[in-house]
Formats: structure tokens, C-alpha cells, sequence
């Protein structure tokens, strides 16, 4: 029931701001062009090493040496890419969290990112900053060790905001990771708005009498 709400969590990439399309639209927001194509094993290795760097276990330049070779890039291109990779916030977040706040609820974003992505995002000054000063819970996965859909970062949201999980409303653009939240007990609305999460996400919170 809407009542047994006592956490609204966010996602952040699709969710909160938007991200490029795939690693060409990224090269191509960077002003960098690769010096060979991306094979699908490139793929396969580039993801992995994004999934290491989302838990900790690469540095960013680490991150940016290895996956350089797979992309045809240098390192410093790769970096420029990775810079590139956010799009801004989609239009109405800023007072999408205002209202949830005002309504007095306790609020918290669960984002698998990276150092580099954290430190903009969190930067409200920042062309690619989010209001996440405003939310009382700021959980990413390079700082939990942890990424999404593994059930572990979930339990570390519950444990460290002392609120069970079937009281947690989560919105995610993934279906991957809402079906982990959902296993977890969580309650959960997948974002599947491309262009204006916001309206989809005050529409929930509306449809549910928590705004």
C-alpha cells in the first residue's frame, strides 16, 4: 500500500539524466574518432572492465588504459569519451525531487556509475549536475563495492537507511534491475519513458497519493 512507503529511491542514469546511445555516440559527442571499428569481442571486454569500474576495482585511469586498446582510442580519448557519456538532466527532475521532499518523504538515488560520472553529477554547478545534494541518501556502486541487479547493493540500502525493502518505492529504467529489486521485496515502477521520465514518475507518485 502507498502508506507502507518510507523510502523513494531514483536510478540515475535514464532516470534522472540522460545518457549517450552507445560507445559510437560517445565518440562522436567527444570529437574523437577510433582507429579501428568495435568488434563484439571489444564489446565483451568493454564491459567488463565498465562493470570492475563500477565497483571500485578500476580507478578511472586505470579504466581509461585498458579500455583504450578496445575502442581504438587513446587514453586521453577514452577519457573524453567518458566525459561525453552524460547528456544532462531530463527537463523537470530538479522539481520532481522538490516535490517528493516537500511531500516529506525520505528520499535516496541507487546508481551503478563511476568516480569520474559521481563527481559531475554531484556537482550542481556542473553542466551534467543533478540536485542530489537534496536527497538524504546517495548510494553508487563504486563507493558500495557493489552494482546492480546483484542482490548485495539492495540489502546495503536497506541496512544502512534502516527501512525494509517492501517499504522502498524504486524507479529504474532497467527491467534487469527492477526484477532484482522486486526480488528483494522492493516496490519498484520501471521508467520506460525515453524523453521525459519525470512525467511518467510524477504520474506514479500521483497515481499512488505521494504527491
Amino acid at each position: 500500500m502507498p502508506s507502507d512507503i518510507q523510502l523513494i529511491c531514483f536510478d540515475l542514469g535514464g532516470v534522472l539524466i540522460r545518457l549517450c546511445d552507445g560507445w559510437d555516440h560517445a565518440c562522436q559527442r567527444a570529437h574523437v574518432t577510433p582507429s579501428k571499428p568495435i568488434t563484439d569481442k571489444d564489446i565483451q571486454e568493454l564491459i567488463k572492465l565498465v562493470h570492475l569500474e563500477e565497483v571500485g576495482a578500476l580507478e578511472d585511469g586505470q579504466f581509461f588504459n585498458q579500455a583504450a586498446p578496445h575502442l581504438g582510442l587513446s587514453p586521453e580519448g577514452t577519457r573524453a569519451m567518458s566525459d561525453a557519456w552524460l547528456c544532462g538532466a531530463f527537463p523537470g527532475i530538479a522539481p520532481l525531487i522538490d516535490s517528493v521532499k516537500a511531500a516529506g518523504h525520505v528520499t535516496a538515488c541507487l546508481s551503478n556509475t563511476n568516480d569520474n560520472h559521481w563527481r559531475v553529477m554531484t556537482d550542481p554547478a556542473h553542466d551534467n549536475g543533478l540536485p542530489l545534494h537534496k536527497l538524504d541518501y546517495r548510494f553508487a556502486s563504486q563507493l558500495v563495492g557493489e552494482r546492480k541487479p546483484n542482490a548485495p547493493i539492495y540489502t546495503h540500502v536497506e541496512q544502512a537507511t534502516g527501512i525494509p525493502g517492501e517499504s522502498i518505492l524504486f524507479f529504474d529504467d532497467s527491467g534487469e534491475n527492477i526484477e532484482a529489486a522486486n526480488a528483494c521485496g522492493w516496490q519498484t515502477c520501471h521508467v520506460t519513458e525515453p524523453d521525459d521520465p519525470a512525467a511518467q514518475m510524477t504520474a506514479h507518485l500521483k497515481g499512488l497519493n505521494l504527491i
